[in-house]
Parts: C-alpha cells; structure tokens; sequence
C-alpha cells in the first residue's frame, strides 16, 4: 500500500473523498451516483452530525483522518469510549433508563470527542433507530461533542441479503465518513486512534488489514504519538466463553509481534459482549466496553481478568484522560437500580504511561560503541 500522502484540514462536515470503492461487502456504485451522493451527503452531515466544529478531517481518497485538537498547550484532554446503546424505540431490547443517563452524564464530562464502539443502533435497517439516537443525543449536538462511530453486527441487523442500506442510513447520520467503514482520529498532540469494522475482513492481504497496517506505521513514524487507541465492536481478547465472531482475533495475532517494538503504547477497546474486561496481553491493554445500555450478559472474570468486579450488571463508559506522558482510565458505572445520587461509581481505574523515548546516539558514540 503506497504511503499516505499529507493532506490539508477541512471541516468535519466536508469529508467527502468520493470514489468508487468496496470495503467488505458494500460496493459504491460508480462515479456517476457519487457526485450525485456528495453535496447530499455533504448536506446530511452539516444537519445531522453531533461533530464538533474544532474537530477536523483530512481530505482525500482514502479513509479520512479526523483531528481533535487539545484545549491548549500541555492542558489534559478528556474523552469518553463506550458501546452496546441500542437506540431504539423498542425497549425490550435495551434499557432506556441506563441508555439515558450514560448520555447525560458523558454530557457532564464535557468531553472533546465520544468514541462509540458499535450497535449504536437495534436495526440498522431501521431509519427509526437512528432518528431516536439523534433525539436522545440532543444535549451532544448542542454542546458540539464530536461523536467517532464504530460499525457494530446491530448497524447490518436487516441487511442480511444487501448490506447498502444499513450503510446508507449509517453515513446518512454519520456523513463525514461515507462511502468508508474504517478510519482514524489524532487526539490531542499524543494518541492515534483507528476505528475498524471487524464485520469486514482482517485477514492479511485484506484491504482493511493493509490500511491497518499502514497506520500502526504512520504512528510508530511519527515521534509525537505515545499512545495509539484501536476500536472494533468485536473484542479480539474478552471471556473466552463468548466465540469469535470474525476476523477480530486477527489483531490480537498480530499485535503480540508488532507491539512491542512500538514507541507507542497500544489500548484495545471492543464491545459486543454486553459487560466490561480488562486483559493485558503482550504489553497491550485489552478492553471489553459493551454497557451503553444493551441487556447484560455476565462475565467470568477468568484467565488473567484484572479489573475483578464484583458485580454482574454493568452499565458504563470509560472516561480517559489524556495527557501528554500518560493516559488515565476510569470505568463510571451506573446501577439502574439504585437512587440517582447512589447510582454513579467508579470501580475500576487503571493508568498507562508513555514508553521512554529511544534516544538516538550520535554518530560519535555509535563509533565508540562499534568499537568496543
């Protein structure tokens, strides 16, 4: 894959980056239907997306690179990664207590970006779905939080013979990312994050994988990058009671080789399993986040589980705090069952530090080294 070339900022809302492409099972349809689809779907993402006007993406014809930058010099910046939501009007399928009141609190957070690891939505073939996601996000929009969506197996949900629909009602709400389905983010000066769709293939010789690949180099390139943050809905490491689904243990593989001759530090966060994990493996933090409101599912908490929580029910986001040498993670729970004032805690909290710079030696000492 040939390197990325330096691309210059645009607004969120003007992605567009139009070609004819397929990433996993969907396929545009040709020049013609793009440059109709642009200016609507340029449209669509100036009405609709939640993103903030200070976070900006890269133009191109490749996935778009969106930039959320820092408040100011050396200042920590705060953003929230959770998943499983299920907006819906159906309640029998998710929580809308929970669902509810992780958005107003993540509200509270005053985040510069939420990072939302898929099934967003029950249905994606649903238009409904996605119209209550936008009601009950009101409060983002009108604080200008930029929202990173992860395609889940629920956005595909009544799609099973042509996913295009799915799709189409997912850039119609997300525009800036159409017509891709996987891409990344520069938070504040210090982390990279790549969103992925593990219901595409991962495998090597994969275009997703390549891309992949291509940006864990970029990062590793790039001396100002200390942490590098992965999404997918499937968790490539989580209780091993819950099968694979795809390709998703495919970077599990390869970051046990690659990670660590990283100068960055690597965090993983799937969803899918409708709890919350903690791993590390191989120096690479891996995290289940699957409690944005979708019915429980309990957890194990076996084979080198680390955040040991007692509880079987676990409503929740991940609140991270960026700094520049350092990345914090506190687990906020929500116990629907408890009076709002009781209802928030955080039971698990864990914090990563930036690996030691590899300074290089001149070419004098390197001589007195060869030497020696």
């Amino acid at each position: 894959m040939p390197s990325r070339p330096s691309r210059e900022s645009r607004p969120l809302a003007h992605v567009v980056g139009l070609r004819s492409v397929r990433r996993g099972a969907a396929t545009m349809h040709g020049k013609a239907f793009l440059r109709a689809s642009g200016f609507l779907s340029a449209l669509l993402a100036l009405c609709l997306s939640v993103a903030a006007p200070a976070a900006r993406a890269a133009s191109g014809n490749e996935p778009p690179r969106f930039d959320v930058p820092a408040s100011g010099a050396g200042d920590a910046l705060t953003f929230v990664v959770y998943a499983d939501t299920r907006f819906t009007r159906n309640d029998k399928v998710a929580n809308p207590i929970a669902r509810r009141a992780l958005v107003e609190k993540i509200a509270l957070e005053h985040p510069a970006a939420i990072l939302i690891g898929g099934d967003i939505v029950n249905q994606g073939s649903d238009p409904q779905d996605y119209k209550v996601y936008r009601s009950e996000t009101t409060r983002w929009k009108e604080d200008k939080i930029p929202v990173f969506p992860v395609l889940g197996n629920h956005e595909f949900k009544g799609c099973d013979a042509n996913v295009e629909p799915c799709l189409e009602n997912w850039w119609n709400t997300f525009g800036s990312e159409r017509p891709y389905r996987w891409y990344s983010v520069t938070i504040g000066s210090t982390l990279r994050a790549l969103i992925l769709d593990s219901d595409a293939a991962l495998k090597r010789g994969s275009e997703q994988r390549a891309w992949f690949e291509q940006q864990i180099a970029d990062a590793d390139a790039d001396p100002n990058v200390k942490f590098i943050l992965i999404m997918l809905h499937h968790p490539p490491v989580r209780d091993p009671f819950y099968p694979s689904k795809g390709d998703e243990k495919e970077v599990e593989r390869y970051l046990s080789r690659r990670a660590p001759s990283l100068h960055a530090q690597v965090i993983v966060v799937g969803s899918h399993v409708h709890n919350y994990e903690r791993y590390m493996r191989n120096g690479v933090t891996y995290l289940v986040s699957g409690g944005g409101g979708a019915p429980p599912v309990p957890a194990a908490r076996l084979f080198g589980e680390l955040s040991k929580l007692r509880t079987s029910v676990n409503y929740h986001y991940i609140r991270f705090v960026l700094e520049r040498a350092q990345l914090s993670a506190t687990m906020v729970r929500f116990d629907a069952t408890e009076q709002l004032a009781s209802a928030w805690t955080a039971p698990d909290h864990f914090e990563i530090t930036a690996k030691r710079s590899k300074v290089p030696l001149p070419p004098l000492a390197r001589d007195a080294v060869a030497t020696n």
